[in-house]
């Protein structure tokens, strides 16, 4: 997925499937079925994404991961 090419912190390899699968749509209960791991596990994941990219929400998240790739690595912050 394109969106991860961007230069970032290092996120693990399980940290970039959950991150894509979030923007799928994906809930953490289907991650969590679909990787077959805890939907505590695929918080944890979140949340440790979210804690590497400075950001605060899962919306944030995603706003950040459709920036195109050459774009700032500062985080996205609404209005």
């Amino acid at each position: 997925m394109p969106a991860f090419k961007k230069k970032c912190p290092a996120l693990t390899p399980r940290e970039t499937e959950v991150a894509q699968l979030l923007m799928k749509g994906r809930s953490s209960k289907e991650i969590a079925r679909s990787l077959g791991i805890s939907d505590l596990t695929v918080r944890k994941h979140r949340e440790n994404l979210l804690r590497k990219l400075g950001l605060r929400h899962t919306a944030e998240l995603l706003a950040w991961a459709a920036l195109p790739v050459n774009t700032t690595t500062e985080p996205w912050r609404p209005g």
